[in-house]
């Protein structure tokens, strides 16, 4: 999801809960069966569909920092690779040691 497409699906987001929200205060001014019966009907569903595309994008943006991360340390992963496969083999030390026990006389 790219960034303006969030923060639009944001600002849609907000102006639907503060609709909701009018519609609660609106049953709560003016208790009467009409504004009741729209708060709880129209209010809940409009403030239910805000929270449902909050969480959405909330959850894209998760998603996507996943990705990135995994792609991170996938490319981390390949270059560790590629250094060590580069590096030259270490020398064989024990035939070294094996020659300076033998010079020395040390023998046990």
């Amino acid at each position: 999801m790219t960034e303006q497409r969030a923060a639009r699906m944001l600002r849609v987001s907000a102006a639907m809960t503060l609709v909701g929200l009018a519609f609660m205060l609106w049953s709560l001014v003016k208790p009467t069966a009409m504004p009741v019966v729209l708060a709880m009907s129209v209010g809940q569903l409009v403030g239910t569909l805000a929270f449902a595309m909050f969480g959405w994008v909330v959850f894209s943006e998760l998603r996507e920092a996943r990705r990135i991360a995994a792609a991170a340390a996938a490319a981390m992963t390949a270059a560790a690779t590629t250094a060590t496969a580069a590096a030259p083999a270490p020398e064989a030390t024990t035939k070294t040691t094996a020659a300076k026990d033998e010079t020395s006389g040390d023998r046990t």
